[in-house]
Protein backbone atom coordinates (compact mmCIF):
# COMPACT_ATOMS: atom_id res chain seq x y z
CA UNK A 1 0.00 0.00 0.00
CA UNK A 2 2.70 2.48 0.77
CA UNK A 3 4.24 1.49 -2.14
CA UNK A 4 1.16 2.28 -4.33
CA UNK A 5 1.03 5.52 -2.60
CA UNK A 6 4.44 6.62 -2.99
CA UNK A 7 4.44 5.75 -6.67
CA UNK A 8 0.59 8.29 -6.84
CA UNK A 9 2.49 10.73 -5.59
CA UNK A 10 5.78 10.56 -7.74
CA UNK A 11 3.26 10.61 -10.17
CA UNK A 12 1.17 13.38 -9.50
CA UNK A 13 3.68 15.78 -8.33
CA UNK A 14 3.11 18.38 -10.38
CA UNK A 15 -0.58 18.18 -10.08
CA UNK A 16 -0.09 18.33 -6.08
CA UNK A 17 2.28 21.68 -6.30
CA UNK A 18 0.08 23.78 -8.93
CA UNK A 19 -2.94 23.11 -6.77
CA UNK A 20 -1.28 23.56 -3.65
CA UNK A 21 -0.10 27.07 -4.80
CA UNK A 22 -3.16 28.14 -6.55
CA UNK A 23 -5.45 27.12 -3.26
CA UNK A 24 -2.96 29.22 -1.07
CA UNK A 25 -2.90 31.70 -3.85
CA UNK A 26 -6.84 32.25 -3.47
CA UNK A 27 -7.13 31.81 -0.16
CA UNK A 28 -4.96 34.91 0.68
CA UNK A 29 -6.52 36.64 -1.84
CA UNK A 30 -10.20 36.44 -0.81
CA UNK A 31 -8.99 37.09 2.84
CA UNK A 32 -7.37 40.03 2.33
CA UNK A 33 -9.71 41.90 -0.31
CA UNK A 34 -12.69 40.30 1.67
CA UNK A 35 -11.72 40.00 4.93
CA UNK A 36 -12.95 36.36 5.17
CA UNK A 37 -11.27 33.13 6.39
CA UNK A 38 -13.17 30.10 6.17
CA UNK A 39 -11.76 26.65 7.99
CA UNK A 40 -10.10 24.33 7.15
CA UNK A 41 -13.67 21.99 6.35
CA UNK A 42 -14.91 24.57 3.97
CA UNK A 43 -11.83 24.91 1.78
CA UNK A 44 -11.77 20.92 1.62
CA UNK A 45 -15.80 20.58 0.92
CA UNK A 46 -15.66 23.89 -1.68
CA UNK A 47 -11.67 22.61 -3.68
CA UNK A 48 -13.01 18.81 -3.35
CA UNK A 49 -15.85 19.89 -5.82
CA UNK A 50 -13.82 22.31 -7.54
CA UNK A 51 -11.34 19.42 -8.46
CA UNK A 52 -14.13 16.63 -9.01
CA UNK A 53 -15.67 19.75 -11.89
CA UNK A 54 -12.01 19.94 -13.32
CA UNK A 55 -10.99 16.48 -13.84
CA UNK A 56 -14.61 15.20 -14.77
CA UNK A 57 -14.74 18.27 -17.48
CA UNK A 58 -10.74 17.05 -18.76
CA UNK A 59 -10.87 13.58 -18.93
CA UNK A 60 -14.39 12.33 -18.71
CA UNK A 61 -16.86 15.51 -20.45
CA UNK A 62 -14.80 16.61 -23.67
CA UNK A 63 -13.28 13.23 -24.51
CA UNK A 64 -16.85 12.16 -25.34
CA UNK A 65 -17.78 15.02 -26.34
CA UNK A 66 -16.03 15.00 -29.27
CA UNK A 67 -15.65 10.82 -30.12
CA UNK A 68 -17.00 11.90 -33.48
CA UNK A 69 -16.66 15.43 -35.19
CA UNK A 70 -20.74 15.80 -36.03
CA UNK A 71 -21.24 14.79 -32.42
CA UNK A 72 -19.67 17.46 -31.33
CA UNK A 73 -22.02 20.18 -32.15
CA UNK A 74 -24.77 18.38 -29.64
CA UNK A 75 -22.39 16.62 -27.28
CA UNK A 76 -20.60 19.26 -26.14
CA UNK A 77 -23.97 21.57 -25.33
CA UNK A 78 -25.03 19.04 -23.39
CA UNK A 79 -22.35 17.79 -20.92
CA UNK A 80 -22.20 21.38 -20.05
CA UNK A 81 -24.75 22.16 -18.98
CA UNK A 82 -25.19 18.63 -17.60
CA UNK A 83 -21.98 20.06 -15.69
CA UNK A 84 -22.77 23.59 -14.50
CA UNK A 85 -26.05 22.27 -13.14
CA UNK A 86 -24.71 19.55 -10.99
CA UNK A 87 -21.29 21.97 -10.09
CA UNK A 88 -24.39 25.45 -9.14
CA UNK A 89 -26.65 22.10 -6.95
CA UNK A 90 -23.90 20.94 -5.86
CA UNK A 91 -22.52 24.28 -4.35
CA UNK A 92 -25.40 24.95 -2.74
CA UNK A 93 -25.89 21.87 -1.28
CA UNK A 94 -22.27 22.13 0.16
CA UNK A 95 -22.88 26.11 1.18
CA UNK A 96 -26.12 24.40 2.94
CA UNK A 97 -24.47 21.69 4.99
CA UNK A 98 -21.50 24.23 6.06
CA UNK A 99 -24.17 26.53 7.34
CA UNK A 100 -26.10 24.07 9.07
CA UNK A 101 -22.96 22.69 10.60
CA UNK A 102 -21.67 26.18 11.30
CA UNK A 103 -18.47 26.05 9.60
CA UNK A 104 -19.89 28.93 7.98
CA UNK A 105 -20.93 32.03 10.48
CA UNK A 106 -20.91 34.85 8.00
CA UNK A 107 -24.25 33.76 6.17
CA UNK A 108 -26.44 32.43 8.33
CA UNK A 109 -28.84 30.86 5.15
CA UNK A 110 -28.31 29.90 2.09
CA UNK A 111 -29.97 31.67 -1.07
CA UNK A 112 -30.53 29.83 -4.18
CA UNK A 113 -30.97 33.61 -5.66
CA UNK A 114 -30.00 34.78 -9.11
CA UNK A 115 -26.94 36.18 -7.36
CA UNK A 116 -25.77 32.69 -5.77
CA UNK A 117 -26.17 31.26 -9.66
CA UNK A 118 -24.21 33.76 -11.32
CA UNK A 119 -21.52 33.34 -8.80
CA UNK A 120 -21.72 29.10 -9.07
CA UNK A 121 -22.06 30.06 -13.05
CA UNK A 122 -18.97 32.66 -13.05
CA UNK A 123 -16.74 30.15 -10.93
CA UNK A 124 -17.47 27.21 -12.86
CA UNK A 125 -17.46 28.29 -16.16
CA UNK A 126 -13.93 29.41 -14.97
CA UNK A 127 -12.43 25.94 -14.23
CA UNK A 128 -14.04 24.55 -16.95
CA UNK A 129 -12.10 27.25 -18.94
CA UNK A 130 -8.66 26.03 -16.76
CA UNK A 131 -10.07 22.12 -17.67
CA UNK A 132 -10.21 22.61 -21.22
CA UNK A 133 -6.76 24.54 -21.30
CA UNK A 134 -5.41 21.22 -19.63
CA UNK A 135 -7.34 18.89 -21.66
CA UNK A 136 -5.67 20.54 -25.06
CA UNK A 137 -2.96 20.68 -23.61
CA UNK A 138 -2.66 17.01 -22.78
CA UNK A 139 -4.19 15.72 -26.23
CA UNK A 140 -1.47 18.04 -27.50
CA UNK A 141 1.23 15.84 -25.84
CA UNK A 142 -0.73 12.96 -26.84
CA UNK A 143 -0.53 13.65 -30.41
CA UNK A 144 2.90 14.89 -30.31
CA UNK A 145 4.22 11.37 -28.48
CA UNK A 146 2.27 9.70 -31.25
CA UNK A 147 3.77 12.07 -33.92
CA UNK A 148 7.24 10.81 -32.57
CA UNK A 149 6.49 7.69 -32.19
CA UNK A 150 5.32 7.17 -36.16
CA UNK A 151 8.24 8.87 -36.78
CA UNK A 152 10.62 6.73 -34.91
CA UNK A 153 8.91 3.80 -36.44
CA UNK A 154 8.79 5.53 -39.96
CA UNK A 155 13.17 5.71 -39.36
CA UNK A 156 13.54 2.40 -37.66
CA UNK A 157 11.38 0.93 -41.52
CA UNK A 158 13.74 3.06 -43.66
CA UNK A 159 16.63 1.98 -41.58
CA UNK A 160 15.60 -1.57 -41.78
CA UNK A 161 14.56 -0.99 -46.04
CA UNK A 162 18.42 -0.06 -46.12
CA UNK A 163 19.79 -3.12 -44.16
CA UNK A 164 17.80 -5.05 -46.51
CA UNK A 165 18.83 -3.74 -49.48
CA UNK A 166 22.26 -4.46 -48.13
CA UNK A 167 21.73 -8.08 -47.46
CA UNK A 168 19.77 -8.02 -51.04
CA UNK A 169 23.09 -6.51 -52.34
CA UNK A 170 25.39 -9.01 -50.81
CA UNK A 171 23.17 -12.19 -51.53
CA UNK A 172 23.14 -11.53 -55.29
CA UNK A 173 27.02 -10.99 -55.29
CA UNK A 174 27.03 -14.12 -53.92
CA UNK A 175 24.55 -15.69 -55.77
CA UNK A 176 27.07 -14.39 -59.10
CA UNK A 177 29.97 -16.60 -57.22
CA UNK A 178 27.82 -19.46 -57.07
CA UNK A 179 26.69 -19.53 -60.33
CA UNK A 180 31.10 -19.14 -61.13
CA UNK A 181 32.33 -21.26 -59.03
CA UNK A 182 30.11 -24.32 -59.82
CA UNK A 183 30.41 -23.31 -64.09
CA UNK A 184 34.12 -23.70 -63.01
CA UNK A 185 33.89 -26.95 -61.26
CA UNK A 186 31.68 -28.76 -63.71
CA UNK A 187 34.72 -27.71 -66.53
CA UNK A 188 37.28 -29.06 -64.57
CA UNK A 189 35.61 -32.16 -63.67
CA UNK A 190 34.47 -32.36 -67.70
CA UNK A 191 38.92 -31.53 -68.26
CA UNK A 192 39.78 -35.02 -65.59
CA UNK A 193 37.34 -37.04 -67.20
CA UNK A 194 38.97 -36.40 -70.79
CA UNK A 195 42.22 -37.00 -69.14
CA UNK A 196 41.94 -40.24 -67.19
CA UNK A 197 39.13 -41.98 -69.56
CA UNK A 198 41.77 -43.48 -71.44
CA UNK A 199 43.77 -44.59 -68.12
CA UNK A 200 40.71 -45.64 -65.91
CA UNK A 201 37.20 -46.58 -66.92
CA UNK A 202 36.06 -46.76 -63.17
CA UNK A 203 37.66 -43.46 -62.90
CA UNK A 204 36.37 -41.42 -65.42
CA UNK A 205 32.94 -43.50 -64.86
CA UNK A 206 33.15 -42.10 -60.64
CA UNK A 207 33.67 -38.57 -62.23
CA UNK A 208 31.04 -38.38 -64.33
CA UNK A 209 28.54 -39.44 -61.99
CA UNK A 210 29.71 -36.97 -59.01
CA UNK A 211 29.41 -34.39 -61.82
CA UNK A 212 25.83 -35.56 -62.38
CA UNK A 213 25.00 -35.71 -58.76
CA UNK A 214 26.31 -32.52 -57.80
CA UNK A 215 24.78 -30.43 -60.94
CA UNK A 216 21.60 -32.05 -59.42
CA UNK A 217 22.15 -30.42 -56.28
CA UNK A 218 23.19 -27.58 -57.04
CA UNK A 219 20.46 -26.90 -59.81
CA UNK A 220 17.68 -28.64 -56.96
CA UNK A 221 16.41 -24.75 -55.81
CA UNK A 222 15.84 -23.70 -59.68
CA UNK A 223 13.88 -26.87 -60.33
CA UNK A 224 10.70 -25.46 -58.56
CA UNK A 225 9.68 -26.52 -54.82
CA UNK A 226 8.86 -29.73 -56.05
CA UNK A 227 10.86 -33.05 -58.18
CA UNK A 228 10.07 -35.52 -59.60
CA UNK A 229 10.65 -39.11 -57.82
CA UNK A 230 12.50 -40.86 -60.89
CA UNK A 231 15.06 -37.83 -60.90
CA UNK A 232 15.77 -38.54 -57.46
CA UNK A 233 15.81 -41.79 -57.58
CA UNK A 234 18.77 -41.76 -60.26
CA UNK A 235 20.58 -39.54 -57.87
CA UNK A 236 20.41 -42.17 -55.18
CA UNK A 237 21.38 -44.97 -57.89
CA UNK A 238 24.35 -42.75 -58.30
CA UNK A 239 25.21 -42.53 -55.00
CA UNK A 240 25.08 -45.98 -54.32
CA UNK A 241 27.20 -46.82 -57.53
CA UNK A 242 30.17 -43.77 -56.39
CA UNK A 243 30.13 -45.98 -53.10
CA UNK A 244 30.34 -49.29 -54.98
CA UNK A 245 32.89 -47.90 -56.67
CA UNK A 246 35.24 -47.12 -53.73
CA UNK A 247 34.62 -50.50 -52.26
CA UNK A 248 34.69 -53.04 -55.29
CA UNK A 249 31.07 -53.64 -54.82
CA UNK A 250 31.66 -55.12 -51.46
CA UNK A 251 28.78 -52.95 -49.81
CA UNK A 252 25.55 -54.54 -48.34
CA UNK A 253 23.27 -51.91 -49.51
CA UNK A 254 19.59 -52.82 -51.23
CA UNK A 255 17.48 -50.26 -53.16
CA UNK A 256 13.81 -51.49 -53.66
CA UNK A 257 11.94 -48.86 -55.27
CA UNK A 258 8.56 -49.53 -57.14
CA UNK A 259 8.03 -48.54 -61.28
CA UNK A 260 4.34 -46.23 -60.32
CA UNK A 261 6.82 -44.15 -57.95
CA UNK A 262 8.68 -42.70 -60.66
CA UNK A 263 5.86 -40.08 -61.53
CA UNK A 264 5.52 -38.20 -58.22
CA UNK A 265 6.48 -35.34 -56.89
CA UNK A 266 8.00 -34.31 -54.20
CA UNK A 267 10.32 -31.53 -52.29
CA UNK A 268 13.68 -32.44 -53.53
CA UNK A 269 16.82 -33.81 -51.98
CA UNK A 270 14.56 -36.01 -48.89
CA UNK A 271 15.47 -39.40 -50.16
CA UNK A 272 19.12 -38.31 -51.32
CA UNK A 273 19.64 -37.44 -47.56
CA UNK A 274 17.68 -40.81 -45.92
CA UNK A 275 20.20 -42.36 -47.88
CA UNK A 276 23.65 -40.37 -47.05
CA UNK A 277 22.32 -41.07 -43.73
CA UNK A 278 23.39 -44.42 -44.16
CA UNK A 279 26.24 -43.97 -45.55
CA UNK A 280 27.21 -41.43 -42.95
CA UNK A 281 26.04 -43.46 -39.98
CA UNK A 282 25.87 -46.85 -40.76
CA UNK A 283 27.80 -50.00 -41.13
CA UNK A 284 27.56 -51.50 -44.28
CA UNK A 285 30.43 -54.15 -43.93
CA UNK A 286 29.30 -56.46 -41.54
CA UNK A 287 28.02 -60.03 -43.42
CA UNK A 288 24.49 -60.92 -43.03
CA UNK A 289 23.24 -57.24 -42.13
CA UNK A 290 21.95 -55.38 -45.16
CA UNK A 291 20.80 -52.28 -45.12
CA UNK A 292 17.57 -51.29 -47.10
CA UNK A 293 15.94 -48.53 -48.65
CA UNK A 294 12.68 -48.86 -49.77
CA UNK A 295 10.19 -46.52 -51.93
CA UNK A 296 6.84 -47.51 -52.85
CA UNK A 297 3.23 -45.86 -52.49
CA UNK A 298 -0.02 -47.21 -51.29
CA UNK A 299 -3.37 -45.36 -51.97
CA UNK A 300 -3.06 -42.70 -49.97
CA UNK A 301 0.80 -42.47 -49.22
CA UNK A 302 4.71 -42.75 -50.44
CA UNK A 303 6.44 -43.94 -48.03
CA UNK A 304 10.63 -44.03 -48.09
CA UNK A 305 11.82 -46.23 -45.47
CA UNK A 306 15.80 -47.19 -44.54
CA UNK A 307 17.11 -49.83 -42.43
CA UNK A 308 20.83 -49.97 -41.33
CA UNK A 309 23.05 -51.56 -38.81
CA UNK A 310 24.28 -49.30 -36.58
CA UNK A 311 28.20 -48.16 -37.36
CA UNK A 312 30.33 -48.77 -34.33
CA UNK A 313 31.22 -44.99 -34.19
CA UNK A 314 27.92 -44.16 -34.14
CA UNK A 315 27.14 -41.62 -31.14
CA UNK A 316 23.33 -41.61 -29.89
CA UNK A 317 24.04 -38.40 -28.44
CA UNK A 318 25.42 -36.35 -31.51
CA UNK A 319 21.86 -34.69 -32.86
CA UNK A 320 20.57 -36.02 -36.41
CA UNK A 321 20.64 -32.76 -38.45
CA UNK A 322 20.03 -33.96 -41.78
CA UNK A 323 16.78 -35.70 -40.26
CA UNK A 324 15.56 -32.95 -37.99
CA UNK A 325 16.16 -30.70 -41.60
CA UNK A 326 13.43 -33.44 -43.65
CA UNK A 327 11.08 -33.21 -41.00
CA UNK A 328 11.04 -29.50 -40.36
CA UNK A 329 10.62 -29.31 -44.44
CA UNK A 330 7.93 -32.17 -44.43
CA UNK A 331 6.34 -30.49 -42.02
CA UNK A 332 6.26 -27.30 -43.81
CA UNK A 333 5.34 -28.76 -46.80
CA UNK A 334 2.23 -31.47 -45.68
CA UNK A 335 1.73 -30.09 -42.69
CA UNK A 336 0.04 -32.80 -40.05
CA UNK A 337 -0.90 -35.32 -42.68
CA UNK A 338 3.13 -36.76 -43.33
CA UNK A 339 4.11 -38.90 -40.98
CA UNK A 340 8.12 -39.25 -40.19
CA UNK A 341 9.77 -41.28 -37.39
CA UNK A 342 13.34 -42.67 -36.99
CA UNK A 343 15.22 -44.04 -33.95
CA UNK A 344 17.27 -47.26 -33.17
CA UNK A 345 15.74 -50.42 -32.01
CA UNK A 346 17.05 -53.47 -30.03
CA UNK A 347 18.47 -55.44 -32.48
CA UNK A 348 20.90 -52.34 -33.25
CA UNK A 349 19.37 -51.12 -36.34
CA UNK A 350 18.55 -47.54 -37.12
CA UNK A 351 15.13 -47.01 -39.48
CA UNK A 352 13.87 -44.15 -40.40
CA UNK A 353 10.43 -44.45 -41.94
CA UNK A 354 8.61 -41.41 -44.11
CA UNK A 355 5.24 -41.25 -45.20
CA UNK A 356 4.02 -38.34 -47.69
CA UNK A 357 0.50 -37.85 -48.61
CA UNK A 358 -0.91 -38.30 -51.93
CA UNK A 359 -2.70 -35.03 -52.34
CA UNK A 360 -3.17 -32.62 -55.11
CA UNK A 361 -1.57 -29.33 -53.65
CA UNK A 362 -4.66 -27.39 -53.16
CA UNK A 363 -5.30 -30.26 -50.63
CA UNK A 364 -2.10 -29.32 -48.73
CA UNK A 365 -2.27 -27.38 -45.92
CA UNK A 366 -2.34 -23.33 -46.30
CA UNK A 367 0.95 -22.25 -45.53
CA UNK A 368 2.40 -25.05 -48.39
CA UNK A 369 -0.22 -24.82 -50.52
CA UNK A 370 -0.24 -20.34 -51.19
CA UNK A 371 4.06 -20.24 -50.99
CA UNK A 372 3.95 -23.05 -53.49
CA UNK A 373 2.23 -21.49 -56.56
CA UNK A 374 1.75 -25.16 -58.55
CA UNK A 375 -0.98 -27.09 -59.49
CA UNK A 376 -0.75 -30.53 -60.34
Amino acid sequence: MKKIFSEWLKRNKIHLLVWGIFIMYETVIVGVVFGVFGNLLTYVAHYTLILSLFYFHSLIALPWAQKTRVGAFWRLPLILVFQMAVYVCGTFAVDSVLIAIKSITHIKVAKFDYQFILRALYRGLYFIGISSGYYFMITYNKEKRRAEELERIRLNNIINQQRTEHELSKAQNAFLKAQINPHFLFNTLDFVYHKVNTLSLAASDAIITLAEMMRYAIDSDKKGDFVVLSEEIEQVENLLHLYQLRKNNELAIRFEHTPEVGGLEIIPLVLLTLVENIFKHGDLNSPGHEALIEVYRDDNYLHLNTSNLIGHKHNPDIPHTGLDNIERRLGYTYGDLKRFSYGAGDDNYFTVSVSIPLLPLTALPASAAVLKGIDR
